[in-house]
């Protein structure tokens, strides 16, 4: 009964955010599934590892393929670079079992972690009925090494995902 009660919440939770909470929400979800892949690691349970890298890295993919290219290209180019980054990182952590590279895909969605805690802060309360009248978000820069192929973000798979942690 208690898993009822957290689903009912989880799912009036979605079905109401904002734009920015949501994608919170997405952020959140993926670092916990990265987080845990690498506690899996220590303690030796391998395929459980594995099934949380592949959470996350949907996760991430949806992230990519959510973003407006059409009225926020550079945006949308920045943020995809992150994103991109990210998937990368965790599949390449997974391939490897490389626990440096899970690393840091996790101190990149810590970053995108505050940057939508920020945005949901100044802008998560304003809306006008069910449209949402926000700023777009601040965009930063990949810390490190960005995708140069330019369609790299469109050949990602856009599968499904749960935020159920």
């Amino acid at each position: 009964m208690e898993r009822s009660a957290h689903d009912s919440y989880l799912t009036t939770e979605v079905r109401t955010a904002t734009p920015p909470k949501l994608q919170l929400i997405l952020i959140e979800a993926a670092l916990r599934s990265a987080g845990r892949a690498g506690e899996l690691w220590r303690e030796n349970r391998d395929d459980e590892a594995c099934g949380e890298l592949l959470r996350a890295q949907d996760i991430v993919g949806e992230l990519l393929a959510a973003l407006d290219r059409e009225n926020y290209p550079e945006m949308a180019a920045q943020a995809g670079a992150v994103y991109l980054f990210i998937f990368r990182r965790l599949l390449e952590a997974g391939q490897q079992r490389d626990p440096a590279k899970l690393d840091d895909a996790v101190r990149v969605l810590e970053v995108e972690r505050e940057t939508w805690r920020q945005v949901c802060r100044r802008y998560g309360s304003k809306q006008e009925g069910a449209e949402y009248t926000a700023a777009p978000p601040p965009a930063f820069a990949p810390p490190v090494d960005p995708p140069e192929e330019a369609g790299a973000l469109d050949a990602l798979p856009a599968g499904g995902f749960s935020l159920e942690a």
